[in-house]
């Protein structure tokens, strides 16, 4: 692993819940941008692609689905919830 020392400005609320997360987890800050940065930049190789997509069809025709519309209706009914209670 190589050391990089970097100058980055954050939106507040930003920063705070970094240095949240850095403290419920008793860690530096510098470890919680590491991590972030890390799993941005972690793209998946085609054998893991590829695994991920047989699974999935081996799922599927398995009968291990739910239809998109019930998919999408819950995703909606959540965003409403969350709206509602912000």
């Amino acid at each position: 692993m190589t050391t990089v020392e970097l100058k980055v400005n954050l939106p507040e609320d930003v920063l705070e819940y970094m240095q949240r997360e850095a403290e419920q987890r008793n860690v530096s800050l510098n470890s919680i941008a590491s991590e972030v940065l890390a799993e941005y930049y972690d793209e998946p190789d085609e054998e893991e692609i590829l695994s991920g997509l047989k699974r999935s069809m081996e799922q599927v025709l398995a009968g291990d689905f739910r239809p998109a519309r019930e998919v999408l209706d819950e995703i909606k009914r959540e965003a409403v919830d969350d709206a509602n209670e912000g």
